[in-house]
This record gives structure tokens, C-alpha cells and sequence, in this order.
């Protein structure tokens, strides 16, 4: 489509005209589907969650309003497919967090992993056998080895009632202060998640980034002949930007984005050493890799 014609639609689509948005999705809504899979390399899954989430917040036309034809629809677009994304995202993390935290009729803090509510069965099914496989991994390691575990990952795990009552013998303080503990490793990795989001959005950036030099690559290629240095400088910044990108991709695969308990701390308060602490961990990580078949799960 023409630049005219793709601003015309757009122009339509910001009126709330119908004819015009059910144009723009049928030409469109395979890269809004593919976004999230190009960008943070997610799942067909999510892909398909942020669609719908996407597709809600574009089909009144409102947010088309916005475009003026400055800069090309597509750059300007995927602007407005990262910040849905990062909104989207946010979200979730805000439902995945809600109901970590459960008392018991003694005060004491307990419970399992739990899925996110899905209402599509089959994932349901799907993320059930998972979690049920992941809890029974974790079960079959012994309470000393589980608590280091749980308490790496307390920002996204539960201790059970067993756990506690370990961690009550093995620290010596009552319910309410490791309540209050518990509570307070949270609050702190809570910064880390925080600054994990940032550098997901730092990615999300880096692409925009890259579609934007690369827009700028092809305009300066048409008259190489009068700006070879300007083509040089942008094939450098470009190739800059893919490293940068590359970089934090490699990040993520290996869990650097998860909000992780200090080794410190984790010692301090069950008294071992951080070495042991990091040890153990990776035996684990190992063990329940190889129970879930799931060579590639990042911790």
C-alpha cells in the first residue's frame, strides 16, 4: 500500500470509521500476532494473548489519532505495539504477583504454585500438568534442599506448611518475624523486577531502534554515490544496535531477568554459607531440569 493510501486508512481508522479498521486488521494483524514473538521472543501463546489484548485497545480507532505521517506508519505502529506490550506485560506480572502470599489460620504464610487464570481449557490442562510436574519435582527433594530452593525464588514461590515449620526449627524466630522476612525479601526483589521490566523495555527499544536506522539504511542507499560516509555511519550504528540487542537476548534466555534472592541472603538466614547456597542451587536446577525432560527451563 502507498504511503497516501496508508495514511488515508489510518486517517479513516482515527474516525472510527468501520470499513476502514476491519481493512487495517486484516492487512495488519498478522504483525500485530508476530510482535511479540519478534521482539522478546515469546511463545505462539502469549503471541496469541497480546493479540486479543492488542486488538481490544485498536478496534475503536482512538488510538490512530496520534499518527501524524511524520515518520513511516510501521515505525510509528510498532511504537504503539511496545507500549501495549510493556502494559500488557505489567499486567500480568501484577496478576502473577496477587496471590503469592497466603496466611493460614496461625499466621503462617503457605501455599503452592498456581496457575494464572486462563480461560481457554487446553491451555488450563496444559499449564495444570505442568505445575503439577513442577510441584512434584520439587516434593520429591529433600526440606533442606527445597527451602534453599524456594527461598532463591521466594519473589515467585510459596512455602508450604512443612517449609515453614523447617525454617521456624532451623532459624529459631517465631511466625510473625519470618512472616515479616519473607515479606521483606519480597519487597526488595520487588526493585529487581522493576528494573528487569526496564530492560525488557530496554529490548523492546533496541528493535524500534533497528527498524528505524534500517528505514534510514534504505533512504541513504538511493543516493550512496553523494553519502558514502553517512551510509558508513549508519551500517555501524546499525550493527551496534543488533550487538546491544543480541546481548540482552542472551540475558534473558539464561534467567538474568528473573528477580533472584542473594545467595547472602538466603544464607544469613539459614545459616550456610553462600557457597553452599550456590552449589546446592545448581544441583537442583539440574535435578529438576532432568525430571521435567526441560533441558531448556531458566531459573
Amino acid at each position: 500500500m502507498s504511503k497516501d493510501k496508508t495514511i488515508d486508512l489510518i486517517s479513516r481508522c482515527g474516525d472510527g470509521e468501520e470499513e476502514a479498521l476491519r481493512q487495517f486488521f486484516e492487512i495488519y494483524s498478522e504483525d500485530i500476532y508476530n510482535f511479540p514473538m519478534k521482539i522478546f521472543h515469546l511463545s505462539e501463546d502469549d503471541a496469541g494473548d497480546f493479540f486479543i489484548y492488542a486488538f481490544e485497545r485498536l478496534k475503536t480507532g482512538s488510538r490512530f489519532g496520534s499518527f501524524k505521517g511524520k515518520s513511516s506508519f510501521r515505525t510509528w505502529f510498532y511504537s504503539v505495539l511496545r507500549n501495549m506490550l510493556i502494559d500488557w506485560q505489567r499486567t500480568k506480572r501484577e496478576l502473577k504477583v496477587t496471590n503469592l502470599g497466603k496466611i493460614s489460620k496461625e499466621g503462617k504464610e503457605y501455599a503452592t504454585i498456581e496457575d494464572e487464570p486462563d480461560t481457554r481449557p487446553e491451555m488450563q490442562e496444559e499449564a495444570s500438568e505442568f505445575s503439577d510436574r513442577f510441584n512434584q519435582a520439587l516434593e520429591e527433594i529433600g526440606v533442606d534442599k527445597r527451602v534453599i530452593f524456594k527461598l532463591s525464588y521466594i519473589y515467585y514461590l510459596n512455602l508450604n506448611e512443612d517449609e515453614v515449620q523447617y525454617l521456624l526449627e532451623k532459624t529459631g524466630l517465631s511466625p510473625d518475624a519470618l512472616k515479616e522476612k519473607i515479606l521483606h525479601l519480597r519487597s526488595e526483589l520487588s526493585n529487581r523486577e522493576e528494573e528487569n521490566i526496564r530492560m525488557e523495555d530496554k529490548i523492546t527499544t533496541l528493535y524500534l531502534n533497528i527498524l528505524e536506522l534500517k528505514e534510514k539504511q534504505q533512504n541513504t542507499a538511493k543516493i550512496a554515490p553523494i553519502l558514502p560516509m553517512e551510509v558508513d555511519k549508519t551500517s555501524h550504528a546499525l550493527k551496534k544496535k543488533y550487538e546491544q540487542r543480541k546481548k540482552l537476548l542472551e540475558k534473558k534466555k539464561k534467567g538474568h531477568f528473573l528477580a533472584r534472592t542473594p545467595y547472602r541472603e538466603v544464607a544469613d538466614l539459614i545459616g550456610i554459607s553462600e557457597g553452599n547456597v550456590s552449589v546446592t542451587l545448581l544441583r537442583l536446577i539440574e535435578k529438576i531440569q532432568k525430571k521435567l525432560d526441560f533441558s531448556d527451563l531458566d531459573f
